[in-house]
């Protein structure tokens, strides 16, 4: 067990930037973890032993005065001071970088035109323009990794509130949550939205969690890791956010590569790196301060075309008579809200996706948000009190729209199967395949809905996905920064407003790598939905060591000081490292054993011909690939199928691929290597899910608390210690006062005699 006898070593006061100078007149005299009375006691009490602010205050020359960015930013000055005090500190190398990448955007916006391109091509580029322009800052480290803070939101706590709420909002809904939530509707109707939406109640989770550890003095939360659980642990956590932020890279530019093409096809693999590519341009070059001003915008751009959308879906519904007459023949409901895709099955049910919804109302509320430094970051910028109210709104607005988005699904389900009952005519679709509509698969319903709602659904994704990956990007690049430099360089993570110019240099160069080694796994064509799942399902560990510590002081002030108070790593790394193992353990069983990427690479894809012959021999040839590779799912049987049934349309002569052929030797190649059925809970889709996840939360919690008791049985041993101790000093000193009396009664006896 840890040494937990010794006193903590107080770490060193650092004395240059805003940051230090800030945490210094508020925390010199009380250690972390102290509540705020005390520290404002303790403050006034060693008032006088306090050396002077300019005595203490060093700015750095790499970075300019805190005081003068604050003045830029004030009410009282005028604009057009402010504009050109702005623009004299930006620096020339910065500034011409910015320039450069702007006329890249822009060469790239009129290649698209004049090339004539599909019109994604043209929102993409287009936006990312836009994207660029809001990216200009003072290229300073303070505003590159912590541009909004108590001091220079002191009389903006307005605009700090809607920036917050917006940030905590949009940043965390991604791309991929927006396409599962709509492919869960078509499969569980609003329970499948709510379910994806579940997760969302970590935003207001993290906001209460972080503003009792900020109440104690932290600055991030790798610094609130290191404090209280040792550098192992803080290093242990930073590796698992970067594995987290490599995860959000390829499940969310493989959203936006859907509606570009076909899987795997040029114009994917193309949109998917040019999607990765815009926001690592602007967070490059401004950080989280881009970041921020991007999510504003994106923020009310996905609302107001989400609405538009949902307000036309609602209109095709109630004009389309066959397709009432199907919901009508069929039992089922014509309203989004009500509508069950399968007839007889409870909507309210584990089997109709309330075990995913459980799921997900494990990982939000107890660890997954605590992985997520897009989000985490956020909590600790402007005053704790602004944050809370900013992160309790954005988590209510992130459901909401994770929801209503999830009805898109729903109306698919409701189309395609009235086309497959032969009910609606084929030309409702609009050209897009019945089956990817019934899946609820955003760019095939947004084919059906036409070309202008096509357009929309398109504009929605890409949004979203800029705004997940600018987060993604902006975090990384503090993660690798601040943290894990500041780490290695003073032993502990610093805080962003002190960071210099080289932890900028060190993001940006992270930023660069992880955007494309994180986008390489594309060529594997993963499931965004494992992203969310698997990896939530390996960090169930990390709630117990912050909310217990963040709540403490809450259970009660022995228990706070137990845990608060000293070093012990053993609490962070005993649950984290059960949940990772039994985390992992899932990812292989929920994966192929005998499929590599490397081998799905050798398979080239398809190309058509004029020749029926040619296309369906490179099918033949390709499915046999994959077959002989390992790399058969159910998946490959349902696209083999489906391009079976394509050819036939597009020659007007049967193809017969090997679709169905020796099936059961194909599914027996992926038998996995262990078996958790054992933890099922239900009879859902997602019953081993819930099941693991339930096991792993309660395990780690038990597993802290398990850490906890070694102190109630040291106090305890301590105590009988104590009291055997006491005991015998009694018994002693009776004894002593026995043998004395006796000692004087023999005396006055031998006196008489």
């Amino acid at each position: 067990m840890d040494n937990g006898s010794k006193p903590k070593k107080k770490s060193p006061t650092r004395s240059s930037g805003y940051g230090s100078q800030s945490r210094s007149n508020s925390n010199s005299t009380a250690p972390k973890g102290t509540p705020e009375s005390e520290k404002v006691k303790s403050k006034e009490e060693n008032k006088e032993s306090e050396p002077s602010k300019s005595e203490t205050e060093i700015i750095p020359p790499a970075q300019s005065s805190p005081q003068k960015q604050d003045e830029m930013f004030s009410p009282q000055v005028p604009i057009g001071e402010r504009i050109i005090t702005f623009l004299k500190s930006i620096k020339p190398i910065y500034y011409a970088a910015y320039f450069f990448i702007i006329l890249l955007g822009i060469l790239a916006v009129l290649y698209v035109e004049m090339e004539d391109q599909q019109r994604e091509w043209h929102l993409l580029t287009g936006y990312g323009v836009v994207c660029l322009l809001l990216a200009v800052g003072d290229g300073t480290p303070r505003q590159y990794f912590r541009p909004m803070d108590e001091s220079n939101t002191e009389g903006r706590k307005c605009f700090a509130f809607w920036m917050l709420t917006m940030t905590s909002f949009v940043s965390w809904v991604m791309a991929k949550s927006i396409q599962n939530s709509a492919k869960l509707g078509a499969r569980y109707g609003v329970v499948g939205g709510l379910a994806y939406a579940s997760w969302f109640i970590g935003v207001f989770t993290t906001g209460v969690i972080v503003y009792y550890l900020r109440k104690q003095g932290y600055y991030s939360l790798p610094d609130f890791i290191n404090d209280r659980y040792g550098p192992l642990a803080c290093v242990v956590f930073a590796l698992t956010v970067l594995y987290r932020l490599f995860n959000e890279v390829w499940s969310n530019t493989i959203v936006i590569a859907d509606f570009f093409g076909a899987s795997l096809s040029f114009n994917w693999k193309l949109a998917a790196w040019i999607s990765m590519a815009i926001p690592a341009s602007y967070t490059l070059l401004g950080g989280m301060r881009a970041s921020l001003y991007s999510d504003a915008l994106q923020a009310l751009l996905m609302c107001a075309l989400l609405l538009l959308t949902y307000f036309q879906i609602t209109s095709d519904i109630s004009n389309n008579k066959e397709l009432q007459t199907y919901l009508s023949d069929q039992g089922k409901s014509d309203k989004l809200w009500e509508y069950n895709p399968v007839k007889g099955r409870d909507m309210y049910s584990l089997e109709g996706g309330l075990d995913l919804l459980i799921t997900g109302l494990l990982q939000g509320a107890l660890s997954y948000t605590f992985m997520d430094p897009a989000l985490t970051d956020r909590s600790f910028l402007a005053s704790k009190e602004v944050m809370i109210f900013a992160f309790g709104l954005g988590s209510i607005l992130a459901m909401a729209y994770i929801t209503v988005f999830g009805f898109i699904g729903v109306y698919g389900n409701m189309l395609g199967a009235c086309v497959s009952d032969g009910t609606c005519s084929n030309s409702d679709l609009n050209g897009a395949d019945v089956t990817d509509v019934t899946a609820g698969e955003p760019s095939a319903v947004g084919t059906a809905l036409g070309g202008q709602y096509y357009t929309l659904l398109c504009l929605v994704i890409i949004t979203s996905a800029l705004s997940t990956l600018d987060s993604t990007f902006s975090a990384v690049a503090k993660v690798t920064g601040p943290d894990l430099h500041g780490f290695l360089t003073n032993g502990r993570p610093i805080n962003p407003s002190d960071a210099t110019e080289r932890d900028v240099l060190i993001g940006r160069i992270a930023i660069a790598v992880i955007g494309i080694t994180g986008t390489l796994p594309l060529l594997y064509d993963p499931d965004e939905l494992s992203a969310t799942t698997v990896t939530g399902t390996m960090v169930p560990g990390l709630g117990p060591p912050i909310y217990m510590a963040a709540f403490a002081c809450l259970i009660s002030a022995k228990f706070s000081g137990r845990i608060t108070t000293r070093t012990r790593p053993i609490l962070f790394l005993l649950p984290f490292c059960f949940s990772a193992s039994l985390g992992t353990v899932y990812q292989l069983a929920s994966q192929d054993v005998n499929c590599t990427p490397f081998k799905v690479m050798n398979c080239a894809v398809p190309v058509w011909s004029n020749t029926t012959a040619d296309v369906c021999d490179d099918y033949n040839t390709y499915y046999a690939c994959r077959f002989t590779a390992g790399c058969w799912r159910n998946e490959d049987t349902i696209d083999c199928l489906k391009q079976e049934t394509t050819l036939g349309l597009y020659q007007g002569t049967s193809c017969d691929l090997p679709c169905k052929e020796d099936r059961n030797s194909r599914e027996r190649r992926y038998e996995t290597i262990v078996d958790l059925n054992g933890f099922n809970i239900g009879n859902g889709t997602y019953k081993n899910l819930l099941g693991v996840n339930a096991v792993s939360a309660i395990g780690a919690l038990f597993l802290f608390l398990f850490a906890c008791s070694d102190d109630f049985l040291t106090e305890k041993f301590d105590q009988i210690k104590q009291n055997a101790s006491d005991e015998a000093k009694e018994e002693k000193q009776f004894d002593g006062i026995f043998n004395n009396t006796i000692d004087k009664l023999n005396g006055e006896s031998e006196t008489r005699l």
